[in-house]
């Protein structure tokens, strides 16, 4: 497949995965959920802006009215002269991310053990059951938290997939639906539901359920150092494309 530019898959995975409160910051997002997630509650520095210093004071200031550290997605496509902006700053990198993508057929035809997956089921929105799977799993705070994720997960269309008993899946995935794009989210695997090869089946599944809504090509984020995980998804044919890290500003004294 011919790969998108990085900012491409930037904006994709921001329409993924989108904030609650959003503000333009020239062609910058600032982005704040509660902070519940960095996808969420940093900015999508896409482009160069006016004055870097300018933006990243006005960017900081944003973020400690809304009681936040300022945190920076940066992928190929952020200005050249941002990272050493904050580097000056004392910003610490983290989580480094590696995006890859697909043809929905090839991930389709690749091979699925579903046998070992059990019986696997797939609806427009997120069960009761499916959220506690993958809150079990992922999930990071309390029940404020977790209110603030379902209303991420409620902005945008998407597919829920879960494997095993849908009140209690041993398995879920999450397939963001964007344009002719789908995004795989929120891949999550109870304990002792593992090596059964069930992530893999789930992502074929939602593979094949969304040609139905237009999807034609795939995205997903992994952990740089995830690499099982890469693996997994490269023998479905999923190839990288762009990766993207965050950068953190300093606790503030006093």
């Amino acid at each position: 497949m011919d790969l998108p530019d990085p900012d491409v898959l930037d904006r994709l995975a921001d329409r993924g995965w989108p904030a609650l409160e959003r503000e333009a910051l020239g062609p910058w997002t600032l982005r704040a959920a509660d902070g519940v997630t960095n996808r969420a509650n940093s900015v999508l520095a896409l482009g160069e802006d006016r004055d870097i210093r300018e933006a990243v004071d006005v960017a900081e200031c944003w973020y400690a009215s809304r009681g936040l550290p300022a945190v920076f997605q940066l992928s190929p496509a952020a200005p050249p002269a941002l990272a050493p902006e904050l580097e000056r700053r004392g910003y610490r990198r983290h989580s480094a991310t590696d995006i890859l993508a697909a043809d929905r057929a090839g991930v389709v035809a690749a091979p699925a053990v579903l046998d070992a997956a059990g019986d696997i089921g797939i609806a427009t929105h997120p069960s009761s059951g499916w959220l506690d799977t993958w809150w079990t799993v992922d999930g990071r705070g309390g029940d404020a938290e977790r209110r603030t994720v379902e209303r991420i997960l409620g902005g945008g269309p998407a597919l829920y997939a879960w494997a095993g008993r849908a009140e209690q899946p041993d398995a879920v995935a999450r397939l963001a639906l964007v344009g002719g794009w789908g995004g795989l989210y929120a891949v999550a695997t109870l304990p002792s539901a593992r090596r059964r090869g069930v992530a893999r089946a789930l992502t074929a599944a939602l593979a094949r359920e969304a040609a139905a809504h237009g999807v034609d090509r795939l995205w997903l984020q992994v952990v740089a150092d995830n690499s099982a995980a890469i693996a997994l998804y490269e023998s479905l044919g999923f190839v990288s494309a762009s990766r993207y890290e965050y950068w953190e500003e300093p606790p503030q004294a006093g």
